[in-house]
């Protein structure tokens, strides 16, 4: 994942939504995951939650004409 600042001025909010799309676009979608996740944590510890990952839930549904 990227380290760093990404600063980019904006004359308009025009073009502070082209420059969000452009920064979003040059990440792999694993980073830009990876992100979210750093997001959700930092939001976790501001409001005192516990960290925790995301869950993963799967299941598996037999459909009645197979």
């Amino acid at each position: 994942m990227r380290q760093g600042i990404w600063i980019r001025k904006c004359a308009s909010f025009a073009e502070e939504e082209e420059a969000d799309r452009e920064f979003w676009q040059e990440m792999t979608g694993e980073e830009r995951v990876a992100v979210l996740e750093d997001m959700r944590r930092e939001f976790g510890r501001a409001n005192g939650e516990p960290d925790e990952r995301l869950r993963r839930v799967v299941r598996i549904i037999e459909s009645p004409w197979s």
